[in-house]
């Protein structure tokens, strides 16, 4: 008899899990509260450790397929001064994909290996039999259930898993727009600088990038819940073709860290941002999520018992996912230095090609899917990864 889950979310984590379950012969269920996928017209930054899950899925090629590579990192001063730069070789892929891109090609995939998608399907709570329980009074037994509902899960404060919620005190603003710059061809990353705040833009697909401004949270009118487009003029002059592609009234997204008490509870597991949300900063959130979920789906069906599976998984993933938290969190905290303090610590770390694969580059290395059974290695790895608890 086929296994089976419900899955709740039908965003990146959940759509991962559910495809290579179901590509296990697992009968699986993903449940959406909306009326559609959420892509939200963002673009997406996908490393070479998530290239390699969506090559293992076989959804690499209509996932990148209007993708731009990313080959280099250039950072600037708001006057278009430069402060470091950084190249990535052929083992630290980036690519810059359209979130949409990226979901309904794992739609597609999911639906054609035999899965099923509900949407306007709210799941609220679940037990840890494997039970679930729906907004509209339906409840479902499986025998896996996976909560992949974003940062306010609540399904993962149904069973009082979150231990705390830390905050990085910054908010970003970002926006898929016409490309600005003509930066496509030769995949440049740019970063400007001016005090605490950043504009970021890449070139994501073609003809579009996607831009994000990031300030204190504190920072007013910086800080604001709706873009301020004329604070932003005055701190980046040199960049008004940019700023003026932005959509008024686009708001602020509040940056921070979740972790949980345990990434399971019984037949309940917790993936994605549900479980480690992080900061943007490194854009490794979607590789550890995809990695995350893929290492998810293998660990329960080779396990004796769902249960396990879990106990296995979390013991091999979780300490990495805590340590790529934390260097992310840090890396956004140099906003807060004073501008030559903060030059000085960006060049070092460009000019170390150790500390930027051990820190920067970290999750980029990592490649779940050539992990074939638990290693000895796992459990030490909060050895390995300082900084985690």
């Amino acid at each position: 008899m086929k296994r089976t889950a419900e899955i709740v979310g039908c965003g990146l984590a959940g759509l991962v899990t559910g495809l290579a379950l179901a590509q296990k012969g697992w009968r699986v269920r993903i449940h959406e509260r909306e009326s559609s996928l959420r892509t939200n017209g963002e673009g997406i930054f996908v490393w070479e450790s998530g290239l390699r899950v969506l090559n293992a899925l076989g959804v690499l090629v209509p996932a990148r397929d209007d993708g731009i590579r990313i080959v280099r990192h250039k950072r600037r001063n708001h006057r278009g001064e430069k402060i470091s730069s950084s190249s990535f070789g052929e083992n630290f892929r980036l690519c810059a994909l359209l979130r949409e891109d990226l979901l309904t090609a794992l739609e597609d995939a999911f639906l054609e290996t035999g899965g099923t998608i509900l949407f306007n399907s709210r799941a609220v709570v679940a037990d840890l039999d494997g039970s679930v329980h729906f907004a509209d009074g339906r409840s479902l037994r499986a025998d896996l259930v996976v909560a992949a509902d974003g940062r306010d899960s609540s399904i993962r404060d149904s069973l009082r898993l979150l231990k705390w919620r830390l905050s990085t005190n910054q908010v970003g603003y970002g926006a898929l727009v016409p490309q600005a710059i003509a930066t496509a061809s030769e995949g440049t990353y740019r970063e400007y600088w001016n005090g605490p705040h950043r504009l970021l833009y890449a070139p994501c697909a073609a003809g579009f990038a996607w831009v994000q401004l990031i300030a204190p949270a504190s920072d007013t009118p910086g800080g604001a819940v709706s873009l301020d487009h004329e604070f932003w003029h005055s701190l980046f002059p040199t960049l008004t073709s940019i700023l003026d592609r932005i959509p008024v009234g686009t708001r602020a997204d509040r940056f921070e860290i979740i972790r949980l008490e345990a990434w399971s509870e019984g037949k309940v597991a917790v993936v994605g941002n549900a479980a480690n949300a992080q900061p943007p900063f490194l854009s490794h959130g979607a590789g550890c999520t995809m990695m995350s979920a893929f290492s998810l789906a293998r660990a329960v069906d080779r396990a004796d018992s769902v249960v396990d599976g879990l106990a296995a998984w979390e013991l091999r993933e979780r300490a990495f996912n805590e340590w790529t938290q934390w260097v992310a969190y840090w890396y956004g905290q140099l906003a807060f230095l004073p501008a030559g303090p903060r030059i000085i610590t960006l060049k070092a770390i460009d000019a170390s090609s150790w500390v930027r694969r051990r820190t920067l580059l970290a999750a980029a290395c990592r490649d779940v899917t050539a992990i074939v059974r638990p290693s000895p290695a796992d459990e030490i790895a909060a050895g390995v990864y300082p900084m985690i608890h």
